[in-house]
């Protein structure tokens, strides 16, 4: 396959001139690894804050490497592993309001947060948890989280993340980590613990070990409860501080509540 026909990736029938996949690719994709190229090559384009840390905001990279076909052609040219990484995922956009409005939202969330509370914590339950999270993390999230995939594979199925969604934010907080604060996110990583007790370091390790530039590096850690929570935020915020990613602890009545 040329340079070209790989930019003219077409899934669902959808080409790579889709504004949304193009918009996609290059926002989340280009863009992230160009940041994470001009943090290792120290370029002009770098900045600090008052806390020393080093970043470089995509406003700035786009005023360098505006969006343009020949860009992005030669881009891919140069670094064929980012459309590779792009390739494996599905591109899927926000249904239109008018094609959910006859959806009582309220009643929904009601039927699922009583669901949820009445599965039994252990590993014969963390299948019915995982699917009673997935389906109240969408109508939480949508329209800026779309397209949730339970059991994505990444190291060629070594390693599997209990849920991801797509990243379709135009505003907000999934939008201004990536532009604002160097934390690439084309995808919210979602780590489900179905446990009778609080989660530890390994349960973090593990959902951070799945972070990378171009996947992401956000997530979210859901359990049933902190008896904890204090403690758990501090791991969290270690996590970050160390610059293995944030993640964002969530327990039943934190999901309830959203």
């Amino acid at each position: 396959m040329t340079i070209s026909q790989s930019c003219s990736l077409r899934k669902g029938g959808a080409s790579f001139s889709d504004s949304y996949t193009s918009e996609k690719y290059y926002n989340h994709f280009v863009l992230n690894f160009l940041q994470n190229d001009h943090l290792k090559l120290q370029t002009p384009l770098i900045k600090v804050r008052k806390s020393g840390k080093q970043y470089v905001t995509k406003k700035d990279l786009k005023k360098v490497e505006p969006q343009s076909k020949e860009f992005l052609l030669k881009f891919t040219e140069k670094h064929p592993e980012v459309l590779e990484e792009f390739k494996k995922q599905r591109n899927t956009k926000s249904l239109r309001n008018t094609e959910i409005r006859d959806i009582n939202i309220k009643d929904v969330c009601e039927i699922l947060g009583a669901k949820l509370v009445q599965i039994s914590t252990g590993n014969n339950n963390a299948s019915a948890f995982h699917n009673i999270i997935l389906g109240i993390l969408e109508p939480i999230f949508y329209p800026t989280l779309i397209n949730p995939v339970k059991g994505r594979e990444i190291h060629d199925g070594r390693k599997r993340i209990d849920i991801t969604f797509d990243n379709a934010a135009e505003d907000g907080i999934f939008y201004r980590l990536p532009e604002n604060m160097n934390l690439p996110c084309p995808f919210i990583f979602i780590e489900c613990k179905n446990y009778s007790s609080d989660p530890a370091n390994p349960e973090l390790d593990k959902l951070s070990g799945r972070f990378s530039g171009n996947r992401g590096r956000v997530g979210l850690l859901i359990c049933r409860t902190f008896s904890n929570r204090d403690q758990f935020i501090a791991r969290c915020r270690d996590t970050f501080k160390d610059g293995r990613g944030l993640i964002i602890p969530l327990a039943d009545q934190d999901v309830i509540n959203l």
